[in-house]
């Protein structure tokens, strides 16, 4: 059964909210409802509003920010067995976007900083080692 025969509310509910900026959907089957929507400075960005089935059969809504691959920061809630009524959701999916939107990486991503990984630098650690270990084993044969 889809999600969205089951939660019917749900939808509703979240478009009253980014109905006004161009969504797409982007899953709407058994255990996904997706919406997702363009940042604005990036390029390649998107936030993500989601209803997803858990393993046990309930629901959670989420907010992801992504840019390309990469999870910048995830917000969510988990929901009970049941729907609630539009206005609820409303005020579950207003409470979930403020504490994402007000997160310390979501602002940063608002004025342009996206932070880089340091995992180029382990990269080159392990080059360095697995160089130095060749050699060692070239100079001894």
């Amino acid at each position: 059964m889809r999600l969205e025969s089951e939660y019917r509310n749900f939808t509703p509910a979240l478009l009253f909210f980014i109905e006004d900026k161009n969504p797409f959907l982007g899953s709407n089957d058994a255990k996904l409802i997706s919406y997702f929507i363009g940042l604005k400075n990036f390029k390649k960005g998107f936030d993500y509003y989601e209803l997803v089935r858990h393993s046990n059969g309930s629901v959670y809504f989420r907010m992801v920010t992504m840019l390309g691959f990469r999870t910048i920061v995830e917000t969510g809630i988990k929901i009970s067995f049941n729907d609630f009524t539009e206005a609820e959701w409303q005020k579950k999916i207003f409470e979930i976007s403020m504490q994402h939107f007000a997160k310390e990486e979501y602002k940063a991503l608002a004025q342009g900083y996206v932070k880089k990984s340091n995992s180029g630098c382990f990269a080159t650690i392990l080059l360095f080692i697995f160089l130095a270990i060749t050699v060692t084993s070239y100079l001894i044969i």
